[in-house]
């Protein structure tokens, strides 16, 4: 795996809607290998190897990142804000934020009342977004906006980090990796010699409700689509297996099982990971999946879908915290699917009997 290619990704700045340098980048590493590589209007960015080739093959891992976009900048200089995603404002207070304004970059630190000002029924309450605003150092709100507008759009500043073993903390992994491993398993396909059509996308939008997977799969039009995301590692502190599942760092990939995840799809990718030894977990849905399998499913007469998760902890943190091994295992397991994708016809055919 090009890891290099993996701390650029997760060092970029790119909160959801505003992904460019994030595609960039993305781009740049897939014309290193796929025969064919676009973008399209609402920011999605593409890789095919193989055009034109059958079965149509959808490898979906969206780029985004949940950040900050500047509302208001009051006259004594303090940025107010409000959040691109969902954001958990206890995790905020004290973090240091990078912006991109018209100047170009600029840190910030997220302000509260400090601890000695706080009345004793204040501590007991949870931070609301709405209370915190960040300093980027200026003397008053005309050295504030010559740096930063109302628009201007941030993310947290906080450095890529490996700890023991081959795990690795960042902010963006969900889902910087899903889009990372999605192009590492087309660069890997090709290797393989497939004969399908394999396009890697990484979309846009997600953490405000898939929009960009939506418009990507209604382009493609695939005849199977899978998509990588994260999902919750079960074991830490607090977390429910009865409500979040068996997937953990270090248990290999997650495989969805629900509405959105089409029954053959996951058959198939089962039959592969029992036949190639890939570890795994399950994991169930009664409804939505939070992912882009959502949209993707439903585009056009219905698009076959399954979802493959990389066990996350802390997510929507500055220290999101993943395994290396699970990325790799993923990666194998979506090329070996590539290998042996289900056609037009064995999605259609009836189970009788």
């Amino acid at each position: 795996m090009n890891l290099d290619f993996l701390e650029q990704l997760l060092q970029s700045l790119g909160p959801t809607g505003f992904e460019q340098e994030v595609a960039a980048l993305w781009l740049a590493q897939a014309r290193t290998f796929a025969e064919q590589v676009d973008a399209d209007r609402h920011g999605n960015v593409y890789a095919t190897i193989n055009p034109g080739g059958s079965p149509r093959l959808m490898l979906a891992g969206h780029m985004d990142e949940i950040g900050v976009i500047v509302s208001h900048i009051d006259d004594n200089g303090f940025i107010w804000f409000k959040a691109l995603g969902g954001w958990d404002p206890q995790v905020l207070v004290g973090q240091r934020l990078r912006f991109k304004g018209p100047r170009g970059e600029v840190c910030g630190v997220v302000g509260r009342k400090a601890i000695h000002l706080l009345e004793p029924e204040e501590r007991e309450k949870a931070v609301k977004l709405k209370t915190l605003w960040a300093d980027i150092g200026a003397k008053d709100g005309q050295e504030a906006r010559e740096w930063l507008e109302v628009g201007s759009i941030g993310v947290i500043d906080q450095p890529f980090r490996y700890l023991l073993g081959r795990r690795l903390v960042s902010k963006a992994i969900d889902n910087r990796i899903g889009a990372f491993i999605v192009l590492e398993a087309l660069h890997q396909a090709k290797a393989l010699g497939v004969e399908a059509q394999v396009t890697a996308v990484a979309t846009v939008q997600e953490e405000i409700g898939a929009y960009g997977a939506r418009t990507a799969a209604f382009r493609l039009e695939p005849d199977t689509a899978l998509v990588v995301d994260v999902t919750h590692c079960s074991a830490a502190p607090e977390m429910d297996k009865k409500l979040v599942g068996e997937g953990a760092l270090g248990k290999g990939g997650v495989l969805d099982i629900g509405p959105f995840a089409h029954p053959k799809v996951v058959a198939r990718l089962r039959q592969i990971a029992q036949t190639h030894g890939i570890p795994h977990t399950l994991e169930a849905h009664a409804g939505y999946s939070g992912t882009d399998a959502d949209e993707i499913a439903l585009v056009r007469e219905g698009i076959p879908t399954a979802i493959l998760s990389v066990p996350n902890r802390y997510m929507h943190s500055p220290s999101e915290m993943i395994d290396l091994d699970d990325v790799e295992h993923i990666v194998r397991w979506l090329a070996l699917y590539a290998q042996n994708p289900l056609s037009t016809g064995e999605l259609l055919r009836l189970e009788v009997g």
